[in-house]
């Protein structure tokens, strides 16, 4: 039941303005934005304390041009909560690409909406000035997933706001706007109904607009024509701030040209740059690993210096990992190994000072090919490993 609020940083932009005391909120974004939310609750099956669920997504999102975006959503797995730190495995990389169209999100290509952003006109910013105690209401959409099959189901919301003035947040002016609203699902034809209550406080950067917080406190239950019942109850904090826009090539260039020692002899190493649409990506080839194991070879030291090198030259940025295997036929073990792999890369890049959080990473076995897996070579080619400094 991902709560993605991604379309925070859709709130349509107005001037700013006092008038005895008001204030017109506004949004001025113009680079690319960046969200991380993490959900922390209790779950109920039928009645029964079934465990506790703690996830998070992670989502990169690049306006375009007439207010269309496009990006990516990595879904991660659940995890307990002392992994909070630690670097985290990709369970599902979803790429999006909308528009806004007044109050209507619409999903590129139509047809293909797989729930993300999940949240749409939330939060809901009014036309006219306000002070604090303001209240207002509005509309909105929410795309919901309970099983986490894959297939979600968008619901209408009501929301109710008030605006509570402006305070500090770690020393930044901010709106702090409070909301709420209940979660109602009762159509014929649906697949379960939803009953319950959002209470969200949301933090709005004074100077741009852009929301760097989102708290949302919620209790709610899921029922199926069955008779079961699934019932969340705990909070979700949603975290988001603007990024400097990478300049890919300008970067990949400065990184080739590096007269750093440890930098200056990438280009011959077997580390491909190259710029991607989701940022800047190292293909580390024809990694070298002890056979059928994650353990690299101590002679893949002065490589993985290098990269480290680079990567810490990005202050403030994710990094995907991806490892990949050649394709001889054993398709789970391959997997599993990829992930082995890509997780091995994680750990020795932080045993070089890069923060662990900073990481994500996923396997792809031998699903992504690059040469030809009949062949010496080819296979060679397709074990590798793929870094991505993500716009």
């Amino acid at each position: 039941m991902w709560i993605l609020t991604a379309i925070l940083l859709l709130i349509p932009p107005f001037p700013a303005f006092s008038q005895d005391g008001a204030v017109r909120l506004f949004r001025e974004v113009q680079g690319p934005y960046s969200i991380v939310e993490k959900s922390d609750w209790s779950r109920y099956d039928n009645g029964k304390y079934t465990g506790h669920v703690y996830r998070e997504v992670r989502a990169s999102i690049i306006p375009q041009a007439m207010q269309q975006y496009r990006g990516n959503f990595f879904v991660m797995e659940e995890t307990l909560r002392d992994m909070r730190q630690s670097a985290r495995a990709v369970d599902e990389v979803i790429p999006v690409s909308f528009r806004i169209d007044g109050e209507r999100v619409a999903i590129d290509p139509p047809g293909d909406d797989r729930g993300f952003p999940s949240l749409r006109n939330f939060p809901a910013i009014p036309a006219d000035a306000i002070k604090p105690g303001s209240k207002w209401t509005a509309k909105g959409k929410r795309a919901v997933d309970p099983l986490n099959e894959g297939k979600p189901v968008v619901i209408p919301l009501v929301a109710e706001y008030e605006y509570r003035g402006i305070e500090d947040y770690r020393n930044i002016p901010v709106h702090r706007i409070v909301a709420k609203y209940a979660s109602r699902s009762e159509g014929q034809g649906e697949a379960f109904q939803v009953q319950g209550t959002h209470n969200v406080d949301i933090l709005l950067r004074v100077s741009d607009g852009i929301p760097l917080l989102m708290r949302d406190t919620l209790d709610e239950t899921y029922s199926w024509h069955n008779g079961s019942t699934i019932r969340f109850r705990g909070f979700t904090l949603t975290f988001g701030d603007g990024l400097v826009p990478l300049d890919r090539e300008a970067f990949i260039t400065r990184t080739k040209k590096s007269t750093d020692p440890g930098i200056d002899k990438i280009a011959e190493s077997g580390i491909d740059l190259a710029a991607v649409p989701e940022g800047v990506k190292l293909t580390v080839k024809d990694i070298r690993f002890e056979p059928d194991s994650d353990q690299m070879l101590a002679a893949e030291r002065p490589r993985l210096d290098m990269i480290a090198r680079v990567l810490k030259e990005t202050p403030d940025r994710t990094f995907l990992v991806e490892g990949h295997t050649a394709a001889i036929g054993r398709p789970t073990g391959e997997m599993e190994l990829s992930v082995q792999r890509a997780k091995g890369m994680v750990d020795e890049l932080v045993s070089r000072g890069i923060p662990a959080e900073r990481f994500i990473y996923k396997g792809w076995g031998g699903t992504r090919p690059l040469g030809d897996n009949t062949s010496d070579e080819g296979r060679r080619i397709n074990r590798r490993v793929e870094i991505t400094i993500l716009e």
